[in-house]
């Protein structure tokens, strides 16, 4: 919340915030009340530093360009799509493409755009470009 440059945004984290600690406040007020001990006995005496939110597009694109094609074997990976994962999504979709792909075919084909947003450049895998 303290990182969070839309106000919009940064609105709802005060919100959410506003409402835990009322949450706490109403838990500590039963706590004296039915265990009849001081709440601090229990609490930590000071809250972690908050988690900061920060742009990741590039490490995302990165392991996208880089594991996009990674799948198990056993307990290790392997990069190639190998018989065993063939087996499966033959198995699973019946020879067809999957759902997920579908929709993306069929969005494509009636808005004649893209739905992958190319912000950061062409997609880091050429197959999935927008304009392939």
């Amino acid at each position: 919340m303290e990182t969070e440059s839309d106000p919009k945004v940064k609105a709802i984290w005060e919100l959410h915030l506003n409402m835990e600690l009322e949450h706490l406040r109403l838990a500590v007020e039963l706590f004296k009340r039915h265990d009849g001990r001081d709440p601090q006995e229990v609490l930590a005496p000071a809250l972690p530093a908050p988690v900061t939110f920060e742009p990741n597009k590039d490490y995302l694109r990165e392991l996208i360009a880089t594991q996009i094609d990674f799948t198990t074997l056993g307990t290790g990976y392997v990069q190639d799509m190998h018989e065993r994962f063939e087996r499966m999504q033959e198995n699973i979709h019946g020879g067809e493409k999957p759902p997920s792909e579908q929709v993306i075919d069929d969005n494509r084909a009636k808005s004649g755009e893209e739905y992958r947003l190319e912000t950061e450049g062409p997609h880091p895998v050429p197959s999935l470009r927008a304009d392939r």
